[in-house]
């Protein structure tokens, strides 16, 4: 189980990015900024990044082997180095298991292989602003917020535009 938790309360946009992009009246602006921020959920689940600083909490058991080596892939990028891992008790409590890992080129390489199911809890995301954001992923989340805007009375779903796929795709994480 994956939890997001934002840190960062800001759009993933800059407000002059957003009205040049989607040529609306500034009177038209502020009801589209949900179209702004479900792009940018649709985005970050499209290539498994946050966007802006987030909590991520990983519950799981499903860990793999390389090298001799447990690891489990943090599946949230890019990831900070400020990791928390925790033992998931049978009684549902946790115990912290400070010395039993590393963290290394997004994965958790544990010395032991866990007996019972973990809970990683980590930062990830570009930044606290939008301009943290690479300027191709804030592009992104434009073209597919007037998307979404243009197609709102729709009853067709609008479908990711391939620009967006082709952005969205040199940020996802490859796992091998």
């Amino acid at each position: 189980m994956i939890t997001r938790t934002p840190i960062a309360t800001g759009d993933p946009v800059t407000d002059t990015e957003f009205t040049e992009h989607m040529r609306l009246d500034a009177d038209l602006v502020t009801g589209a900024y949900p179209y702004v921020r479900a792009a940018a959920r649709e985005v970050e689940q499209y290539a498994d990044i946050a966007l802006l600083t987030q909590t991520i909490t990983v519950t799981t058991n499903a860990h793999e082997r390389e090298d001799g080596l447990t690891i489990l892939r943090l599946p949230i990028g890019p990831a900070h180095e400020d990791v928390t891992v925790e033992r998931v008790e049978t009684d549902g409590t946790f115990t912290p298991m400070p010395y039993s890992y590393i963290v290394y080129n997004g994965a958790v390489r544990f010395a032991m292989h866990p007996e019972h199911p973990v809970r990683i809890t980590y930062t990830a995301g570009y930044g606290e602003t939008a301009e943290s954001i690479p300027a191709d992923l804030r592009m992104a989340v434009c073209d597919l917020a007037a998307r979404l805007y243009d197609h709102r009375a729709s009853d067709k779903s609008p479908a990711m535009p391939a620009a967006t796929a082709r952005i969205c795709a040199r940020y996802r994480r490859v796992m091998l």
